[in-house]
């Protein structure tokens, strides 16, 4: 997700399903409480929030 790729290169690129990525892309975005919304930039923000935690 940081590199911006999609789930289906994430996928690819991991050799699992593309189902497996939502998945796990679903349960990383709840664990920061980021929930769905109008203007969903969820993705962003997961990323952001693990470039801060880096600090």
């Amino acid at each position: 997700m940081a590199e911006g790729r999609s789930n289906r290169a994430i996928s690819e690129r991991l050799v699992v399903s593309p189902k497996t990525v939502e998945a796990h892309v679903r349960q990383i975005l709840l664990k920061l409480g980021l929930e769905e919304s109008a203007d969903d930039h969820r993705r962003v923000l997961a990323v952001l929030a693990h470039f801060r935690s880096l600090r």
